[in-house]
């Protein structure tokens, strides 16, 4: 009897379930979803060549989802064609910790292995990696030091790098807290919004001292200028002159941002104002506003600290509506 109404319960239960929507998946986190095609993007940079360009995105991924597997497997294997075995070592473990099977990860740490002379231990890796990969070229490469490790060939390419075993809290190393997640943006060239100011570059100054900030007052991750430049560069624009809101939230969606941040800045009789805007690369909606005056030019950095004061304040909005309940608010 008492097995019965416990069924009963159970069917009861899951009849309820299958009643509520799934929503799950349309309330993925917003940095999961970048990072995910900030992979895909990086992927095709890596199938083309173009290495630094890759890496740069598979870190930004990273740093937006420290569990995505795919990101960690491209960079052990970007990191071991360039001998960086530490590194090699590392993504392939993390890949590891989140997917036991990860053939990429069992591919690049059998290598190391062989290299470095664990031969029955990089047979077994190799061997599981070779029945899930894909890549006809990892494949065969894994085969040749199958061949040789039955052969007793050792590796004729000497090895200079020597890896420390990855500590057992590594991954707690990467992976940051979410009470103190770092919003990741990205500040273009503020505009000079008065002729008076035309030939002073105070916009360019400006910008330069917000970044500074706004790093300084630690509650975003801010995308270095040169960094930014890089990827406008390949978008065949430029920091020399301004880019309106439309096109600086595409380019955030390219380079895997959260937020940028826009502004202007106006040269008056008795003083100099700024205003600015954080906007949410998602959307495309703005968040915040700041403004800020001073009376003279060598007040600028002032004009600076207090923007990203008011902007830091406002960080925490960024955050998706499942991840605000994990994020302290300033106020």
């Amino acid at each position: 009897m008492k097995t019965r109404v416990i069924l009963a319960i159970l069917m009861a239960v899951i009849f309820i379930f299958w009643l509520i929507p799934d929503t799950s998946w349309s309330q993925l986190p917003v940095r999961v979803k970048r990072s995910n095609e900030l992979t895909r993007s990086a992927l095709q940079l890596f199938k083309e060549n173009k290495v630094d360009r890759a890496r740069e995105q598979l870190n930004q991924a990273i740093r937006l989802n420290p569990k995505n597997v795919l990101a960690h497997e491209l960079l052990a294997l970007l990191y071991y064609q360039e001998q960086n075995l530490p590194e090699a070592n590392k993504h392939a473990k993390l890949a590891l910790e989140f997917n036991k099977r990860s053939p990429r990860a069992l591919y690049v740490i059998g290598m190391i292995n062989f290299q470095q002379g664990n031969h029955d231990l990089a047979r077994t890796q190799l061997k599981q990696a070779i029945a899930s990969l894909k890549n006809p070229e990892y494949r065969e490469r894994a085969k040749g030091i199958l061949d040789k490790i039955k052969s007793n060939i050792k590796e004729d390419r000497p090895v200079n790098l020597r890896m420390k075993p990855l500590p057992e809290n590594e991954i707690e190393k990467i992976k940051p807290p979410e009470d103190e997640y770092k919003p990741y943006i990205a500040v273009f060239l503020f505009e000079d919004a008065n002729a008076r100011t035309g030939q002073t570059k105070l916009g360019q100054t400006l910008t330069e001292m917000l970044i500074t900030a706004l790093i300084q007052a630690d509650k975003f991750t801010v995308m270095e200028r040169v960094q930014l430049e890089k990827v406008l560069k390949e978008q065949s624009l430029s920091q020399s002159g301004i880019i309106d809101t439309e096109t600086a939230v595409e380019v955030g969606k390219l380079s895997g941002l959260e937020g940028v941040v826009m502004g202007s800045i106006s040269q008056l009789k008795s003083s100099i104002e700024a205003d600015s805007r954080l906007i949410e690369v998602e959307t495309g909606k703005a968040l915040a506003a700041a403004n800020a005056r001073v009376n003279n030019v060598e007040d600028i950095r002032t004009l600076a600290n207090s923007l990203a004061k008011q902007l830091s304040s406002k960080a925490y909005l960024i955050a998706t509506e499942a991840d605000t309940t994990n994020i302290r608010n300033p106020e």
